[in-house]
């Protein structure tokens, strides 16, 4: 040993006496970094946390406008902003489960539909559950990964057709055909985070959705936007809430309400405000797409027609920002509906619509198969679906059953709150008992081994034996996707149905298998609920308030159901009682604009 012995703790007071701060500054501008980091022909990953990356994506069109981009998407959504993409001709390809508009009701785009229709566009219809399951297997460096969703439907043709899914032997268990997803691996991911550090290490507040594994997986690396630059020690404060490490991202871009319209929540953080959905934002992007030229004229106000993101912010205005941020307490629910109370009255004694009586009876049989067999969860669609799971939770209560609400994008335990029908109303994540994401949420709580969950759905088609419908019609036009509804069908341990009764729902034969039946239990329309027996839906009950007998009703049925003359009905056929006073007037505080219930009819007509 040579030189001069040093004394240990004098090492220790110049070696530990400070952690280390952060490794390097990848800070730069949104702009710089598109430049340097994004080429055409990638496969491009907006990971769909409950905030997206929307300025990162703005400024991607602005830098790719009038240049062949021939990006490939994946992610699990391809709605809101993410039809800007579409819409600015930059995809050539996506990879996803939903591809329509989510708010304020689920639909079709037409921006997708004339995509579809010029040829330069092709769309990879999944599910919401295998597609974190391929992004988490090209995380993990593995092949594939196995999955109890796709197995019985058209899509498992489709996928099967593009190397994105098949059927392998368990090698453990008897040989029998177990589903497997093929790895997805992006080239560059785009996060928009609520901070970090100017190394990267990035601070992401649940619920996560399809969570991070794209990032985790991507071969270049992240694109991370952020809502506030802070130093190591916030990091370390939040170290739990880190879900990108700085060694994962090439670009650290700050960018202040950068997934607007899309709210972030982050309760706890200090020096950060949560803000809210900017809903009628969304609502003028929505009526935007109707046409090519409106939507051309939309890109050119709120994309194009700004430099950056501070020019996208000074258009928006303060004043805005702020009410967004207002809007984000746990409570300003109260004040909003006031705001509906002269519209709530006015509705306080008229009687059920058909809508109104549908979701009611629904919430009624939530309970009564919650209490028949055992069911602890109740994970929901959007829509009229999840009204009907919301009334449930109320309803049970005073029967005195317990179970958790979930939804798919990680949502468990969730209370939910008046005033805001949508599923992913910020007032109902300070409520919640667990924030996770879809693989823990669909993958687990409701399509687990042990799960004993209770599905309810809506459906743009329903045939005979059960079978659902949400993804191409007849005539090759796309409706929205499976989203999450595929996963459920195939795993969770029961599924209730509620659809509108019209002839061109209930079909003797859907045009396309996205769910199979074999798990849907009871359908409940506006006019009666079917019961799946031996195979087939059959009319067992009806309700009163549907005409002045049941003999009146199963006619309506019949005329409105596309095997009506083979219609079986139960010789039990019950006869239902209507909504009760206080079950209208739980249910019309949740929706009180009536974006899922429609308008009530005037009274003197």
């Amino acid at each position: 040993m040579t030189g001069s012995r040093r004394d240990w703790r004098r090492l220790v007071a110049d070696e530990f006496s400070a952690l280390h701060g952060a490794r390097s500054d990848k800070r730069m501008s949104l702009a710089e970094a598109v430049r340097r980091f994004v080429r055409p022909g990638m496969r491009i990953n907006p990971v769909s946390l409950h905030a997206r990356p929307v300025a990162a994506l703005h400024e991607l069109i602005r830098c790719f406008r009038g240049r062949e981009a021939g990006f490939e998407f994946v992610s699990s959504s391809l709605s809101g902003n993410h039809l800007q993409l579409v819409g600015a001709g930059l995809l050539r390809r996506a990879i996803t489960s939903f591809a329509g508009e989510g708010y304020p009701t689920p639909g079709p785009s037409p921006v997708i539909a004339r995509a579809l229709a010029s040829g330069d566009f092709e769309l990879e219809n999944a599910t919401m559950l295998t597609i974190s399951l391929r992004l988490l297997a090209g995380a993990l460096g593995l092949p594939f990964l196995p999955t109890r969703s796709i197995a019985g439907s058209d899509l498992a043709r489709e996928l099967g057709d593009a190397g994105s899914w098949a059927q392998v032997d368990d090698p453990f268990g008897d040989g029998a055909a177990q589903g497997v997803v093929r790895a997805c691996i992006p080239d560059l991911a785009f996060v928009h985070a609520w901070a970090a550090d100017p190394s990267g290490n990035a601070v992401c507040f649940p619920p996560h959705q399809e969570n991070v594994y794209g990032a985790l997986a991507a071969r270049e690396g992240v694109l991370l936007t952020v809502h506030r630059v802070v130093d190591i020690d916030f990091v370390r404060r939040h170290a739990q809430l880190v879900r990108i490490p700085a060694e994962r991202v090439v670009a650290v871009c700050e960018a202040p309400y950068g997934s607007h319209p899309y709210g972030h929540h982050g309760v706890g953080l200090a020096g950060l405000r949560p803000h809210a959905n900017d809903y009628p934002f969304m609502v003028e992007h929505r009526r935007a797409q109707e046409s090519a030229q409106a939507y051309a004229d939309w890109l050119e106000r709120w994309v194009y027609g700004v430099d950056d993101h501070a020019g996208y912010l000074a258009r928006l205005g303060s004043d805005r920002l702020e009410a967004l941020e207002f809007l984000a307490g746990a409570d300003t629910w109260q004040d909003e509906l006031e705001h509906y109370g002269a519209q709530l009255d006015a509705v306080a004694d008229r009687p059920a619509t058909p809508s109104e009586q549908m979701i009611v009876q629904a919430a009624r049989l939530v309970c009564e198969r919650v209490g028949h067999e055992g069911y602890d969860v109740v994970l929901s669609g959007v829509g009229q679906a999840a009204l009907a799971a919301w009334l449930a939770a109320h309803l049970g209560r005073a029967r005195g059953l317990e179970f958790a609400l979930a939804s798919e994008t990680g949502m468990y335990g969730h209370d939910p709150r008046p005033a805001d029908p949508f599923l992913l109303n910020f007032r109902n994540l300070p409520t919640t008992t667990q924030l996770g994401d879809v693989v823990e949420m669909l993958g687990i709580a409701a399509c687990g081994g042990t799960n004993r969950c209770l599905a309810t759905l809506g459906a743009g088609q329903i045939d005979r034996a059960g079978n659902i419908d949400s993804s191409w019609n007849a005539d090759g036009s796309f409706i929205v996707g499976s989203g999450g509804a595929n996963d459920l069908a195939s795993a969770a341990g029961e599924l209730l149905v509620v659809a509108a009764q019209r002839e061109a729902t209930f079909r003797s034969r859907v045009d396309f298998v996205t769910c199979p039946g074999e798990r849907v239990r009871h359908v409940v329309s506006n006019l009666g609920v079917y019961e799946r027996r031996e195979g087939e839906l059959v009319l067992t009950a009806v309700f009163q308030s549907a005409g002045a007998s049941a003999e009146d009703v199963v006619a309506r049925v019949r005329a409105r159901c596309g095997w009506g003359s083979d219609l079986r009905v139960a010789p039990e056929l019950a006869w239902l009682a209507p909504a009760e006073a206080d079950e209208l007037t739980l249910l019309r505080l949740f929706d009180p604009e009536r974006a899922y219930m429609g308008r009530p009819a005037d009274p003197a007509t």
